[in-house]
């Protein structure tokens, strides 16, 4: 395969601005790396964080981490995947969106390598230096050693596996860090993309009851197709409501686990009275500064309660997506969560509809 010696990318170059198109030198290939042409890139609400200012990033940028493409080139050394299979020219992949170092303090002891003290990850750097091709808004993007790769199945699409790469990978390791298994009831509060993959993971394991939480009735609606059995009004004054069919549901105790993905950090002390004695409660989309709430913690301290922040996820978490995703697309719409498709050159124009709050997740797809 003949490759063009520049590549086309969507730049942001300060927060509350519209997107420019820059090209970029196709970077050179090292031994371990990989060099992937992008077909599908989803927008992540951590790239709306990021472009609205909510939070700090170095600009220019290449946005995008929720990533698929095709392996045009390998390095040397750049030969497994995650499952130990042999990589080849022309394989579809999506790949963790953290580079890690693999011998630092996270990397080998804490088992934190989304923590890497040297950590990159695909998207939040700057596209001023080299390699410059590393995030999902361009045609083109260079996969260097401590990235994790994953080959998707040939029955998996584009628009159904970007996502695994971080929205539902994080979902999975919630709910391993908060021992979510078979049998076990769970609150999900928020019904974006995060609460349906929450809420479809939930089911495919056998839990229940799963209820989910949101102020948005279209939302709920949505969640009930992915998998949950009961779907509550979040709205203020809605809070006694909740609690009395929760309480119903589970026997007078309350759930057993909960996870809050509404990126709303005035619910979390809602989920964690919904808690039984004893229960996990999992922090996954508060990830912007000034997430601030009241809490009591002599709740906490009294009822035993766990809670665990979660923030990205290892490459264990992304091939179960994958392997969840493709397992479970007879049964969920997986393409069809994605509910607005863009080209590179319409990137302003994805970005606005995925800001008004009415879609799905929203693509960026190259031909």
């Amino acid at each position: 395969m003949t490759l063009p010696p520049t590549a086309r990318a969507a730049v942001m170059i300060a927060a509350n601005h519209d997107l420019v198109e820059r090209e970029y030198p196709l970077p050179a290939v090292g031994a371990h790396d990989a060099l992937v042409r992008v077909t599908c890139c989803t927008l992540c609400a951590s790239d709306l964080h990021t472009w609205s200012g909510h939070r700090a990033g170095p600009t220019p940028a290449i946005l995008g981490h929720e990533i698929v493409g095709e392996v045009v080139d390998l390095g040397s050394d750049r030969r497994l995947d995650a499952t130990g299979a042999l990589l080849r020219i022309g394989d579809r992949v999506t790949w963790t969106l953290h580079s890690s170092c693999g011998r630092c303090f996270y990397c080998t002891q804490a088992g934190l390598p989304m923590k890497c003290e040297s950590v990159r990850k695909y998207g939040h750097e700057s596209s001023d230096h080299p390699p410059h091709l590393q995030g999902g808004l361009a045609e083109y993007c260079l996969i260097d050693a401590g990235t994790g790769m994953v080959r998707l199945p040939s029955g998996l699409s584009d628009l159904a596996a970007a996502p695994a790469n971080c929205a539902c990978a994080t979902v999975i390791g919630a709910f391993d860090a908060i021992g979510l298994a078979s049998g076990k009831s769970v609150l999900i509060q928020g019904a974006g993309g995060l609460g349906c993959y929450a809420a479809a993971y939930a089911a495919s394991i056998g839990c229940g009851p799963i209820v989910v939480t949101d102020i948005d009735a279209k939302r709920l609606a949505r969640a009930i197709q992915y998998g949950a059995t009961h779907t509550l009004d979040a709205s203020p004054g809605s809070l006694e409501q909740t609690t009395s069919l929760i309480r119903e549901l589970t026997g007078g105790r309350g759930v057993d686990c909960a996870v809050e993905v509404a990126g709303v950090p005035g619910v979390i002390p809602t989920g964690l009275e919904h808690l039984r004695v004893g229960g996990c409660y999992a922090v996954c989309g508060c990830v912007f500064p000034g997430a601030l709430c009241d809490l009591d913690v002599s709740s906490l301290v009294r009822r035993r309660l766990s809670v665990v922040g979660i923030h990205n996820y290892d490459l264990s978490h992304l091939r179960r997506a994958v392997e969840f995703l493709d397992s479970t697309r007879d049964r969920f719409d997986w393409e069809g969560f994605v509910t607005h498709r863009f080209e590179l050159s319409q990137v302003n124009e994805a970005f606005s509809t995925a800001l008004s709050g009415s879609a799905g997740r929203v693509a960026i797809t190259f031909a």
